[in-house]
Protein backbone atom coordinates (compact mmCIF):
# COMPACT_ATOMS: atom_id res chain seq x y z
CA UNK A 1 0.00 0.00 0.00
CA UNK A 2 1.39 3.04 -1.13
CA UNK A 3 1.77 5.22 2.28
CA UNK A 4 0.84 8.53 -0.22
CA UNK A 5 -2.42 6.98 -1.10
CA UNK A 6 -3.80 6.18 2.34
CA UNK A 7 -2.60 9.56 3.58
CA UNK A 8 -5.20 11.33 0.50
CA UNK A 9 -7.71 8.87 1.92
CA UNK A 10 -7.25 10.15 5.52
CA UNK A 11 -7.54 13.49 4.41
CA UNK A 12 -11.41 13.41 4.73
CA UNK A 13 -13.32 12.82 7.58
CA UNK A 14 -15.01 9.10 7.58
CA UNK A 15 -18.50 8.08 8.70
CA UNK A 16 -19.82 4.90 9.94
CA UNK A 17 -22.53 4.07 7.64
CA UNK A 18 -23.93 1.87 5.20
CA UNK A 19 -24.31 3.31 1.79
CA UNK A 20 -25.30 0.96 -1.33
CA UNK A 21 -22.71 1.02 -3.77
CA UNK A 22 -22.20 -1.02 -7.13
CA UNK A 23 -18.17 -1.82 -7.89
CA UNK A 24 -17.19 -2.69 -11.35
CA UNK A 25 -13.54 -4.11 -12.01
CA UNK A 26 -11.57 -2.26 -14.84
CA UNK A 27 -8.37 -1.91 -16.23
CA UNK A 28 -6.48 0.96 -15.33
CA UNK A 29 -6.64 2.40 -18.97
CA UNK A 30 -10.59 2.43 -18.53
CA UNK A 31 -9.90 5.05 -15.64
CA UNK A 32 -10.65 8.26 -16.54
CA UNK A 33 -7.52 10.69 -17.43
CA UNK A 34 -9.94 13.74 -15.99
CA UNK A 35 -12.48 15.27 -15.04
CA UNK A 36 -13.55 16.26 -18.75
CA UNK A 37 -13.83 12.46 -19.39
CA UNK A 38 -15.25 11.59 -16.30
CA UNK A 39 -18.06 13.82 -16.40
CA UNK A 40 -18.86 12.51 -20.45
CA UNK A 41 -19.33 9.24 -18.90
CA UNK A 42 -21.64 10.14 -15.68
CA UNK A 43 -24.95 8.56 -16.68
CA UNK A 44 -28.02 10.92 -16.75
CA UNK A 45 -29.77 10.17 -14.07
CA UNK A 46 -26.76 11.01 -11.61
CA UNK A 47 -25.96 14.28 -13.16
CA UNK A 48 -30.29 14.85 -12.65
CA UNK A 49 -30.23 13.51 -9.38
CA UNK A 50 -26.79 15.89 -7.49
CA UNK A 51 -28.29 18.80 -9.64
CA UNK A 52 -31.54 18.57 -7.66
CA UNK A 53 -29.56 18.42 -4.55
CA UNK A 54 -27.27 21.07 -5.11
CA UNK A 55 -30.27 23.68 -5.69
CA UNK A 56 -31.73 22.63 -3.09
CA UNK A 57 -28.55 23.95 -1.30
CA UNK A 58 -28.34 27.04 -3.02
CA UNK A 59 -32.18 28.13 -2.22
CA UNK A 60 -32.19 27.36 1.39
CA UNK A 61 -28.85 28.68 2.26
CA UNK A 62 -30.43 32.71 1.42
CA UNK A 63 -33.71 32.05 3.70
CA UNK A 64 -31.58 31.36 7.15
CA UNK A 65 -30.88 35.00 6.56
CA UNK A 66 -34.28 36.37 6.80
CA UNK A 67 -36.26 36.53 9.95
CA UNK A 68 -38.92 34.31 12.07
CA UNK A 69 -41.11 34.33 9.28
CA UNK A 70 -38.73 32.30 6.45
CA UNK A 71 -38.45 29.30 9.40
CA UNK A 72 -41.99 28.69 8.05
CA UNK A 73 -41.40 29.29 4.93
CA UNK A 74 -38.07 27.45 5.32
CA UNK A 75 -40.10 24.41 7.04
CA UNK A 76 -42.62 24.17 4.00
CA UNK A 77 -39.78 24.18 1.43
CA UNK A 78 -37.67 21.50 3.20
CA UNK A 79 -40.97 19.45 3.38
CA UNK A 80 -41.60 19.34 -0.71
CA UNK A 81 -37.83 19.40 -1.37
CA UNK A 82 -37.82 15.90 1.10
CA UNK A 83 -40.69 15.16 -1.51
CA UNK A 84 -38.68 15.25 -4.31
CA UNK A 85 -36.01 13.33 -3.01
CA UNK A 86 -38.50 10.58 -2.17
CA UNK A 87 -38.66 10.07 -5.71
CA UNK A 88 -35.24 10.58 -6.54
CA UNK A 89 -34.45 8.02 -4.13
CA UNK A 90 -36.60 5.52 -5.64
CA UNK A 91 -35.74 6.27 -9.08
CA UNK A 92 -31.90 6.36 -8.40
CA UNK A 93 -32.79 2.67 -6.90
CA UNK A 94 -33.26 1.17 -10.02
CA UNK A 95 -29.70 1.81 -10.94
CA UNK A 96 -28.48 -0.20 -7.75
CA UNK A 97 -30.17 -3.49 -9.09
CA UNK A 98 -27.59 -5.12 -10.42
CA UNK A 99 -25.91 -8.54 -9.36
CA UNK A 100 -22.79 -6.72 -7.43
CA UNK A 101 -24.64 -4.75 -4.68
CA UNK A 102 -22.24 -4.04 -1.60
CA UNK A 103 -22.75 -1.54 1.23
CA UNK A 104 -19.84 0.55 3.06
CA UNK A 105 -18.73 0.36 6.08
CA UNK A 106 -17.32 3.59 6.42
CA UNK A 107 -17.35 6.74 3.63
CA UNK A 108 -16.32 10.35 3.59
CA UNK A 109 -14.78 12.40 0.47
CA UNK A 110 -11.58 10.59 0.15
CA UNK A 111 -13.35 7.02 -0.32
CA UNK A 112 -14.92 4.40 1.47
CA UNK A 113 -14.45 0.77 3.00
CA UNK A 114 -16.37 -2.33 2.60
CA UNK A 115 -16.88 -5.55 3.52
CA UNK A 116 -16.99 -8.37 0.82
CA UNK A 117 -15.76 -12.27 0.54
CA UNK A 118 -14.55 -11.16 -3.15
CA UNK A 119 -10.80 -11.27 -3.31
CA UNK A 120 -9.31 -8.22 -5.04
CA UNK A 121 -5.09 -6.86 -4.95
CA UNK A 122 -3.81 -3.61 -3.89
CA UNK A 123 -3.87 -1.40 -6.80
CA UNK A 124 -7.01 -2.59 -8.70
CA UNK A 125 -9.56 -0.03 -9.92
CA UNK A 126 -13.42 0.07 -10.11
CA UNK A 127 -16.05 2.24 -11.61
CA UNK A 128 -18.36 3.09 -8.72
CA UNK A 129 -22.23 3.96 -8.44
CA UNK A 130 -22.73 4.80 -4.69
CA UNK A 131 -26.05 5.91 -3.53
CA UNK A 132 -26.95 8.34 -0.72
CA UNK A 133 -30.49 7.52 0.30
CA UNK A 134 -31.50 9.81 2.76
CA UNK A 135 -30.11 12.69 0.41
CA UNK A 136 -31.36 11.50 -2.68
CA UNK A 137 -27.92 11.81 -4.44
CA UNK A 138 -25.47 9.59 -6.35
CA UNK A 139 -22.04 9.33 -7.00
CA UNK A 140 -20.46 7.96 -10.27
CA UNK A 141 -16.57 7.71 -9.76
CA UNK A 142 -13.51 5.77 -10.07
CA UNK A 143 -11.66 4.26 -6.79
CA UNK A 144 -8.63 2.31 -6.15
CA UNK A 145 -7.90 -0.63 -3.63
CA UNK A 146 -5.30 0.64 -1.20
CA UNK A 147 -5.64 -1.45 1.81
CA UNK A 148 -6.79 -4.99 2.66
CA UNK A 149 -7.29 -6.22 6.13
CA UNK A 150 -8.71 -9.78 6.30
CA UNK A 151 -11.91 -10.46 8.46
CA UNK A 152 -11.47 -14.49 9.93
CA UNK A 153 -14.31 -14.23 11.86
CA UNK A 154 -16.62 -13.87 9.11
CA UNK A 155 -14.72 -15.16 6.23
CA UNK A 156 -13.98 -11.68 4.50
CA UNK A 157 -11.84 -8.91 3.70
CA UNK A 158 -12.29 -4.95 4.49
CA UNK A 159 -10.87 -2.88 1.82
CA UNK A 160 -10.32 1.00 2.12
CA UNK A 161 -10.85 2.08 -1.71
CA UNK A 162 -9.80 5.68 -2.55
CA UNK A 163 -11.00 8.04 -5.22
CA UNK A 164 -8.99 8.41 -8.80
CA UNK A 165 -11.61 10.18 -10.30
CA UNK A 166 -14.62 11.89 -8.69
CA UNK A 167 -15.79 15.54 -9.99
CA UNK A 168 -15.57 18.47 -7.35
CA UNK A 169 -18.83 18.74 -6.60
CA UNK A 170 -19.42 14.94 -5.95
CA UNK A 171 -16.77 14.93 -3.30
CA UNK A 172 -18.30 18.38 -1.66
CA UNK A 173 -21.56 16.22 -1.49
CA UNK A 174 -19.27 13.14 0.16
CA UNK A 175 -18.08 15.46 2.50
CA UNK A 176 -21.73 17.30 3.67
CA UNK A 177 -24.03 13.84 3.33
CA UNK A 178 -21.03 12.52 6.22
CA UNK A 179 -21.37 15.26 8.21
CA UNK A 180 -25.39 15.22 7.88
CA UNK A 181 -24.65 11.01 8.77
CA UNK A 182 -22.94 12.26 12.16
CA UNK A 183 -25.14 14.62 12.73
CA UNK A 184 -27.84 12.08 12.55
CA UNK A 185 -26.10 9.68 14.95
CA UNK A 186 -25.27 12.66 17.87
CA UNK A 187 -29.39 13.91 17.75
CA UNK A 188 -29.90 9.59 17.82
CA UNK A 189 -27.57 9.05 20.71
CA UNK A 190 -28.94 11.95 22.14
CA UNK A 191 -32.73 10.86 22.28
CA UNK A 192 -31.81 7.12 23.66
CA UNK A 193 -30.09 9.27 26.75
CA UNK A 194 -33.45 10.79 27.74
Amino acid sequence: MSQTKLEEFKQYFQIEEAIKVNLEAVPPEQVPENTLILEQRIPPLFLLANEVNELEQSALRPLRQLSDVADELAVFLKAQSRKIDLIMSHILSTEHETDDKLVTHSYGGGGFTLNTQEKYAIGQDFCCKLFLDFDAAAVYCFSQVIAIQEDKEVDSFRYTLLFTQVRASDQELLVRASLHAQSRLLQLKAKHKL
